[in-house]
Parts: structure tokens; sequence; C-alpha cells
């Protein structure tokens, strides 16, 4: 975002990812479309670049070049005083960013709130369920919106209300790659940055992230005498080690002849390991949750993500790190005060000795001299509770499943 936020506010977003065959556009849309995409990648590669090295005369220019080249729309992604810049992080990144170095978009178009015609920006039309994009230069492009997205928009808004909802949309368009229109609707909620609640008052939700089985969560609260624990799901990530084997299979297969195309095929998709969406869909369960169990209580969110070198050489590296971008931005979403505290899981809780892991197939069990055992994914939870000064409950939190003294 362009314009700079007050430090006392959050804002938090939410995506809406569509994707498009661009050969399902009419020829004439998708000639007229291609001619500003092409000039605004050249525009915005040497704005970036310029920016980057700190050579002013190449900013100049690729703003001259802008004003010249581009439709009026367009030149807001390269204006700092817009909603809509596209580079205003570019000076805090250690490398460019995937999506503005590849310069698959760039432009953030308004979405129209009232019943105006707009020259330039988009509409939602809900009666036919389809998105109008007046991207500039005269194109007009209509695509459908499945309803179940549409009524996706609409739960989150409503999640919100009665705060204001600010809607774009985002086109991106990689033609070197593939023939498809990306297509995300994004909504922006800016709101008060929640206080710090009386833990006493709060439903506690502490999610572990750890590199050998994913995210540990515990949903608490202290109910006057004790602290009640409601639930202690775990959220293991897509299997990547069974989608290589899968892939491994569908080649030898290929290669002995047995549906040589639709095996090969198969075995790229298994190849591709992309655990974006669980991350988000994980976290977005998380904090649904809490809320569900807080009702109408404020919640204090603590997550304890692994630093980058606890992790480091994992292939859950990027997967476990990301989580913490994701509880970050959904905190501001619903105005949840969120915490990133990191606690040992070597020392007991009740009289600092060290633990010991007992060997067990499917639950690291953690025992103690003073008698204390429990799950080691649990064991952060009771030093975030003594932290709090609250009461530790009983141990252990769930039953220990393999447990070699139970």
């Amino acid at each position: 975002m362009g314009m700079k936020r007050r430090e006392d506010t959050v804002e938090g977003f939410r995506v809406l990812t569509l994707t498009y065959r661009m050969d399902e556009l009419p020829s004439e849309q998708r000639e007229r479309l291609k001619e500003p995409f092409e000039k605004y990648r050249a525009i915005a590669a040497m704005y970036y670049w310029s920016k980057r090295l700190g050579l002013e005369e190449g900013v100049e220019q690729a703003l001259k070049r802008a004003r010249e080249e581009l439709p009026s729309y367009w030149r807001k992604a390269l204006d700092e005083e817009s909603p809509l810049y596209a580079f205003s992080e570019l000076e805090k990144m250690r490398r460019p960013r995937k999506h503005v170095l590849k310069l698959p978009l760039t432009e953030a178009l308004q979405v129209r709130q009232q019943n105006e015609k707009p020259k330039n920006g988009a509409l939602i039309d809900c009666k036919e369920s389809k998105l109008v994009i007046y991207p500039g230069n005269g194109v007009r492009i209509e695509l459908p919106i499945p309803k179940r997205a549409l009524s996706w928009l609409k739960e989150k808004e409503d999640e919100v209300a009665p705060l204001t909802v600010h809607r774009t949309v985002r086109i991106q368009w990689r033609p070197e790659r593939a023939q498809a229109l990306k297509v995300q609707i994004m909504l922006r909620v800016e709101r008060p940055k929640p206080p710090r609640p009386d833990p006493k008052e709060a439903l506690l939700c502490y999610v572990d992230v750890n590199s050998r089985y994913g995210v540990a969560v515990v949903f608490a609260a202290y109910d006057g005498q004790r602290v009640k624990v409601f639930e202690t799901p775990k959220f293991r990530p897509p299997n990547q080690g069974r989608r290589l084997r899968e892939a491994a299979k569908r080649e030898r297969a290929a290669a002995r002849g047995s549906k040589p195309n639709v095996n090969y095929a198969l075995a790229r998709l298994s190849k591709k390991f992309d655990a974006s969406g669980w991350v988000k869909a994980t976290t977005a369960r998380i904090f649904e949750k809490a809320l569900e169990y807080a009702k109408g209580r404020p919640v204090w969110v603590n997550a304890d993500i692994p630093d980058d070198g606890t992790v480091r050489g994992s292939r859950l590296q990027r997967t476990l790190l990301s989580i913490g971008r994701a509880a970050a931005n959904l905190a501001a979403w619903y105005g949840v005060y969120v915490t990133f505290q990191c606690h040992s899981s070597h020392r007991c809780p009740l009289c600092g000795g060290e633990l010991e892991e007992l060997k067990a197939k499917r639950t690291r069990v953690m025992r103690c001299e003073c008698g204390f055992r429990e799950d080691r994914d649990y064991i952060l939870f009771y030093h975030w509770l003594r932290a709090l000064g609250l009461p530790l409950p009983k141990h252990p939190l769930a039953t220990l499943p393999n447990d070699p003294e139970a």
C-alpha cells in the first residue's frame, strides 16, 4: 500500500484468487489487454531497478514513459501517494519479491461501491455472477464468478461488520509462462490496534509450530479457579514425501509405456509441492475456532514460531515460518491480540528440572523426576500460563497414546 498507516492501527487482508484461460476471452479483448500489459511490464521493470539502484534519472524516465504510454489507472501503481502503489516496501527487501521481479502484474483496480459506471476499475455484478473489469484503454472484460466465491466474499465482509471493507481487484498475467489470467479480489480492513487483554478474562490460544509434526494448538480459558482446556488439536502439513513417491511411480509407469501423457502430467503435478494453501486454511481454522470458544470474550493468541536456524534444511521450513505472517494478518483482520513468544520444551514447568524424552511411536512424551508427564508439543503452553501468572491445569492435557508408562 502506498498510503502510510497510523501507528495505532492495524490492517488485515483476505484474498480470493480466480484463474481464467486467456483463450476464453474474445480475441479483440485479448489483444487490447495485451498491449498495456507489455508496456507496463517494461516501464515497471525500469522503475523497480532504478529505485533499487538509487538512479533518480531512471525513476524520472520511467514515470515519464508511464505518463505518455499507460492508461491513467495503470499509472497509479507507480504513484507513491496512491493506495494502489505497488512498490511500497521495495527498499526494505533483501531481494525482489517474486511478483515484483517477474512483474506478472501490477495493477490494482478500485472496485465500484455505488451505482456509477467507472471508466477504469472493476465492479461485481452479483445478479449475473460476473466480474466486470475496466483496465483502461477502452477495454471491458467480463469474467464469471462462481456463486460460492460470492458467498465467501459476503461471509468475510460480515465477519468484520460494521467496519468498512476496502475492496480492490488485482490482475496478473504471465504470457511467457501460461496463457492464464489470474484475478485476485482483495479485501482490506483497518482497525485500532487491539489492546493487551486480561489473561483471566480472555480466551487463550497457544499455537506451537514445530518442524517434526506441524502445528499443535491449545484452546483454554481461566474459569475463576483453574485453567480449563477446551481442545488440543494438531495439524499436519501435506505429506511431501508421499507425493514424491507417487510422482516416481507415475514416471516409471510412463516409461514402461502405460498412458505416458497422463502419467507424466500427473507426475509433474505431484512434484509441485506448495503448502501455502494449507498454511492459510489451517491458520484460518485456528482463529475461527478461537473466536467460537471465546463467545464474545477477547482472544489472546500466542504463536510459538521457531527461528530460521531451528528448521533450516527442513522441507517444512518455508511452510512453518509462513504461519507467523498468516497469524499476524488474521489477528489484524479479526481484531485479535497476538504475540510471538517462545518457551522451552526441555524444562519442567512444575519444578524447573530437565525433562527426559520417552520413546514412543507417535507422540513425544516428556517426563520429569517430579512426576510430570506430558506431550512435548503442549509443554510450552504450561510455561506460557506460568508467565501470565495463571494456575497450571492438570496434566496431561490429553490422553498420551503409546505412553510407555501409561
